[in-house]
């Protein structure tokens, strides 16, 4: 229950600041070059409040529908004119000014990434430090040799603070076919270059979207005591009868060093018994469990109703990637450029079929993102924030009729044969667009529920 109120709560501020930004910057274009604006209103439908201001008599609303937003202009859509406003009609101005006014929105968003990736650099991402835990065989990684313990230190000669620092510089390497160079340091102190070829990379996105399983290559994650921090009531830990502070050190006799090969052991165990060797206090005893089974992403895993332990000390002193501030601006500006870069790069090869439908996500699953980003921290969810800035930014830019794009291709077409198009031609690309967006909207609302079904 909590985590649906975190992702509901996530979705509505996730979607309420995003949506007002993208609509504020059509608002404020319109007005910049003179245009009344008659409404402004975050989601659709029956408004649920709505007040109106101002010497223009703005109309401000709130939808009862917190899915998008509309500012509604003067002479917009063919609308009637009073004499003597035709000079403030969105229809009656340059093509130029008209142009401003629709693309304002999706930079608006756009520029929105761009200072929250500058503050989040300024704040600082905790992340894991760049060591390598673990080198998968007949990995690329291996092939370009890298080794356990490897510390990163630059990859294309940008300094490597933590593992996640490049990321999305890494994954625009990967698409764009670009070399990785990374200068390392072994465990015997010995300097390296290790260089990959990411040329054939790019085909294995679709089957391999974690770039740790393209590569091949892990982290080495802090060591987490195999201790029960807490237990569900009922549950089969509760049955079996652990308590807070058992610490465990065996499963069906196998050694257990901390709690992710405890949770190895478990999950494979889904609805077996499994002998359990704890030590309680100092004493040594044995437990019988019987560990319930859960759908995981379609695979069934087994539970037993034990929480980690805080870790919060554990995790105190993970390295920061933090910028001053003029730094932190260009990585800001760097990053939505990446962004925007990637999620192009991935829709065009979602076109080719190269990347399957199955990569798009709905509203169920920004939701839940957006509860999981906002139960870690602020930072999290800024950044998350920011991705789906980007994304509203660039997918509303592309050419299709009833987004951004789709206008400013209209207004391409006026620019070059010097008249607007016909109303027949734009009535006919508004059900082209329509039921384009329709089908986007449908596949990913299914992939949404799959993978609801699925958790």
């Amino acid at each position: 229950m909590e985590e649906f109120l975190y992702s509901i709560f996530g979705f509505l501020v996730a979607v309420g600041v995003l949506v007002t930004v993208h609509e504020w910057g059509h608002y404020a274009a319109a007005r910049l070059v003179g245009v009344r604006v008659l409404k402004f209103s975050i989601g659709f439908g029956r408004s649920v409040w709505e007040r109106s201001w101002g010497v223009d008599g703005t109309t401000y609303a709130i939808g009862i529908v917190p899915l998008g937003g509309y500012v509604r202009m003067l002479g917009e859509g063919g609308g009637d004119v009073f004499p003597g406003e035709e000079h403030r009609a969105f229809d009656k101005k340059s093509l130029w000014a008209r142009a401003f006014v629709v693309s304002a929105g999706p930079v608006a968003n756009l520029l929105l990434a761009v200072m929250i990736y500058w503050l989040v650099s300024l704040i600082g991402i905790a992340g894991l430090p760049p060591v390598v835990g673990v080198v998968q065989p007949a990995s690329v990684a291996q092939a370009a040799g890298f080794r356990v313990d490897d510390r990163i230190l630059t990859v294309n000669e940008r300094e490597v603070k933590t593992w996640d620092e490049h990321r999305l510089f890494m994954l625009a390497q990967v698409l764009a076919g670009a070399p990785l160079h990374f200068e390392v340091i072994g465990k015997d102190g010995e300097n390296r270059r290790v260089s990959i070829d990411t040329s054939a990379l790019g085909e294995q996105i679709a089957v391999a979207a974690l770039f740790e399983k393209m590569l091949g290559i892990q982290p080495r994650f802090p060591t987490i005591p195999a201790e029960v921090g807490d237990v569900i009531a009922d549950s089969p830990a509760a049955l079996a009868g652990l308590v807070v502070g058992d610490r465990i050190l065996a499963i069906d006799g196998h050694k257990i060093n901390d709690w992710r090969e405890l949770v190895g052991h478990i999950s494979i165990r889904a609805d077996q018994e499994v002998v359990i060797e704890i030590d309680r206090q100092g004493m040594r005893q044995q437990k019988v469990i019987w560990p319930k089974g859960a759908m995981v992403n379609g695979v069934k895993v087994g539970r037993i109703g034990i929480a980690v332990m805080d870790t919060a000390e554990i995790f105190s002193d993970l390295p920061k990637a933090q910028y001053s501030v003029v730094p932190a601006l260009l990585n800001g500006v760097e990053r939505t450029w990446l962004t925007a870069s990637v999620t192009l790069r991935m829709a065009y090869r979602m076109v080719q079929r190269d990347i399957g439908s199955e990569n798009l996500s709905g509203p169920i699953t920004i939701g839940h993102f957006a509860g999981q980003s906002a139960r870690i921290g602020l930072v999290p969810f800024l950044v998350f924030l920011a991705l789906v800035s980007v994304s509203l930014g660039v997918l509303n830019l592309l050419p299709i009729p009833l987004l951004d794009g789709g206008h400013l291709l209209y207004f391409l077409i006026e620019g070059v044969t010097g008249r607007p198009v016909s109303e027949k031609v734009m009535l006919g690309g508004q059900l082209l667009g329509g039921g384009l967006l329709a089908v986007l909207f449908s596949v990913a609302i299914y992939n949404d529920m799959a993978r609801l079904i699925s958790l």
